[in-house]
């Protein structure tokens, strides 16, 4: 009797990087992450992913679970025919021209199939997760960057040059603040983690509310995404704020998606989607308030159902939807 596939996938992110198996049915097999340690460069980050992939590999093996190919989803615009990024990834300096497929192939004398990580995310929601069932999905993640991806009939669509659902790199304000990607008033410079914990300090510079000087235990140092959440928890108004207003900017860059696109739902995941503190519910009366009301009739917003597994659960099954 032929053994069940077993699908290895690697999901760089702009934090960590996390790399699974996981079986056809989406059952998670086997995970672990490892810092992905962004300031030491291009090269020595490359030198990482080439070893967790052989790591990955010997487990699979170990296991005696047949792999075909790996999978690996990265920051970035990829040429999906080549494994190249071809983009600025600007949470990873020096990315850019990474030739991630040749490398792993020539090392690992395996299939290797790269793309983007939220192209990667959006395959495992709309194969396993929240947006099965669904033939036309918009989704958008929310973390170290705000990255997005299109799928249409289970099918990404990449766009003429691979760069098809950057919402995060979509102006909301043409005077805003500077980016990383070298345009002003980015999604990214509101939304992403870095730009909330940037404001809360702001807001906190004459000093720490007791909610704060509770979780941070007295230093500004120590806040974290899951520390503002935490803030929030205990009914902290400044931590409230924030996240509601990140969540309006959010809900008014998928308001103009959803009018583009029409799609049926969209999906929203990333370590600031999944804190809480009302940030989905926020996200979706955006939409509802901005967007044309023929486009939300029978729109539907959820939620991530697979959390961090995601981005490898994604990218382990790009060999098989890849078109």
């Amino acid at each position: 009797m032929a053994q069940e596939i077993v699908y290895a996938g690697i999901d760089i992110g702009g934090t960590n990087i996390k790399y699974g198996l996981v079986d056809s049915r989406g059952r998670v097999l086997f995970k672990e992450q490892r810092p992905t340690m962004v300031e030491k460069g291009a090269e020595p980050l490359m030198h990482l992913v080439t070893n967790i992939a052989e790591r990955l590999l010997y487990h699979a093996a170990e296991e005696d679970h047949p792999v075909k190919w790996l999978g690996v989803g990265t920051p970035g615009a990829v040429d999906s025919r080549t494994g190249k990024v071809i983009s600025l990834s600007p949470n990873i300096e020096g990315w850019q021209g990474m030739e991630i497929g040749r490398i792993l192939r020539d090392r690992l004398n395996l299939a290797v199939y790269v793309d983007n990580d939220v192209n990667s995310m959006a395959l495992a929601e709309s194969r396993f997760g929240a947006a099965v069932g669904y033939k036309s999905v918009f989704c958008t993640a929310v973390g170290t960057g705000v990255g997005g991806a299109i799928v249409l009939d289970g099918t990404l669509w990449r766009g003429a040059n691979f760069t098809a659902g950057e919402i995060g790199h979509v102006s909301i304000n043409a005077n805003g603040p500077q980016c990383r990607c070298g345009n002003r008033g980015c999604l990214e410079t509101y939304c992403s983690s870095a730009a909330m914990l940037g404001t809360i300090k702001n807001r906190l510079s004459n000093g720490l509310t007791p909610a704060f000087e509770d979780v941070l235990e007295g230093n500004i140092e120590n806040l974290t995404v899951k520390k503002l959440f935490a803030a929030a928890k205990k009914s902290d108004e400044i931590a409230l704020d924030v996240i509601s207003e990140t969540a309006q900017y959010l809900g008014t860059a998928l308001a103009g998606v959803v009018n583009l696109l029409n799609p049926e739902i969209v999906v929203v995941g990333g370590g600031v989607a999944d804190g809480g503190a009302g940030f989905l519910e926020t996200v979706t009366a955006e939409i509802r308030k901005r967007a044309f009301s023929t486009a939300v009739d029978n729109l539907r917003v959820a939620r991530a159902s697979l959390g961090n597994d995601a981005g490898f659960i994604g990218a382990g099954i790009l060999g098989e939807t890849r078109s």
